[in-house]
């Protein structure tokens, strides 16, 4: 009898000690599962171990996956794509993901400037966590399709809410057949990756907030927003030249278009987006000086070319390294304004200054920069940026570069 208790209590000192909080977390063991408590019960370790890059990047990476559940919680209370589910699902596939909400809350301009605040602090958070990593060496398996999210912000992340099963209901409109899985051994070049990720999100967020979207919101916000705040109210409920019968009226689609026209209010963000531009490209620069360096082969997400990596058909040849390299450099000489963006009307002798179109910002008008004369007091003539850059980049990457462009940052 003494012996057996001794074997039991062995084994559950053992099991004790095999435990890694840090998994628990990932995986959704903590609390009931929700990602707010994995972040929290991480924080925590962090705060106990504040040494610990593993601990680091384990939070650091749940912060900027939590800015997408947080995202899909704001589109579940205000009922985005409502309206037009069956056709949005094509044009924004993620959105299928999201639950349909019976009773969506009225949707102000204001409350999505309000977001887009938070979801940018949010975000500024996590790239501060993992700036801080120090360790070249650091390696985190994470099983991707197992990451557990609270889809609709009712407080329970489901086990149809895991990341994979979600991911598999958009691509494949119906439930997985078994527990899909997706793991990835993320390791100090991945860290990079986020940060890189974290600037060009930003970014786009200071795009968003520089401008005045308020007279498109409030004409033709419905299409995706169920109940709009808006002095146009009377044009809800029917749909005149919709031929389809998918939910969306063809003259709002036209006025869209008409309404791409937005005033600067808030200059000084521009240039914000400009410096987080240019942090990615610089943050991409470090991710490859260590991805090239190492020597091991362990499920790696953006491997060198002696390894292998886990996205099937992503291959990363030396060729594209370079070219990839070659696209970071001319992006940065054109941000600080030393090279010039190639003009596509005119006889080529000029080109676009693209950091006098973030320091000095115009009214965007987006049928007038197709045309070519809203980048009129943009034009100068200079260096330019390389001829047939994305040229070469479409031959070196194939018939899919947007996709490499999303994959590698």
């Amino acid at each position: 009898m003494l012996r057996r208790l001794s074997t039991l209590a062995l084994a559950f000192f053992t099991l004790s000690a095999a435990a890694d909080p840090v998994d628990d977390a990932l995986l959704g063991k903590v609390g009931s599962g929700t990602m707010t408590e994995s972040v929290a019960a991480l924080t925590d370790l962090l705060a106990a171990n504040p040494d610990d890059d593993r601990t680091r990047l384990a939070l650091g990476m749940l912060k900027i996956i939590k800015t997408g559940e947080s995202t899909s919680q704001w589109f579940y209370r205000y009922g985005v794509g409502n309206p037009t589910k069956n056709v949005s699902m094509f044009v924004f596939p993620m959105l299928a993901s999201v639950p349909s909400n019976p009773e969506p809350e009225q949707l102000s301009i204001k409350d999505i400037d309000i977001f887009m605040k938070s979801w940018m602090a949010d975000l500024a958070e996590a790239e501060m966590v993992l700036t801080k990593i120090k360790d070249g060496n650091i390696r985190l398996d994470v099983d991707i399709a197992k990451l557990r999210l609270d889809l609709n912000g009712d407080g329970v992340a489901s086990d149809r809410e895991m990341t994979g099963r979600a991911f598999f209901d958009v691509l494949w409109r119906g439930p997985a057949d078994e527990d899909p899985t997706f793991i990835i051994g993320a390791d100090r070049a991945d860290a990079e990756w986020l940060i890189a990720y974290c600037h060009i999100f930003m970014a786009f967020g200071e795009l968003y907030l520089a401008h005045d979207f308020s007279d498109m919101f409030e004409r033709t916000g419905h299409v995706f927003f169920p109940n709009t705040d808006t002095p146009f109210d009377f044009i809800k409920g029917r749909n005149v030249f919709d031929p389809m019968g998918a939910g969306v009226d063809i003259a709002d689609i036209i006025a869209a278009f008409h309404l791409m026209r937005f005033e600067v209010d808030e200059p000084e963000r521009m240039e914000a987006a400009r410096q987080h531009f240019l942090r990615a490209i610089g943050h991409s620069r470090i991710m490859w000086v260590h991805a090239m360096g190492e020597t091991d082969n362990h499920r790696e997400w953006l491997p060198n070319p002696e390894q292998d990596g886990v996205m099937q058909g992503m291959a990363i040849t030396a060729d594209r390294i370079k070219l990839w390299h070659d696209l970071l450099a001319d992006t940065e000489a054109a941000l600080n304004g030393t090279k010039l963006l190639r003009f596509w009307r005119g006889d080529g002798s000029k080109g676009i200054n693209l950091r006098k179109f973030f320091e000095e910002p115009q009214t965007f008008d987006l049928i007038l920069w197709i045309q070519g004369t809203a980048a009129r007091d943009y034009l100068e003539e200079g260096e330019l940026t390389r001829d047939f850059l994305w040229r070469d980049f479409e031959r070196a990457f194939g018939n899919e570069p947007f996709r490499y462009i999303f994959y590698v940052n």
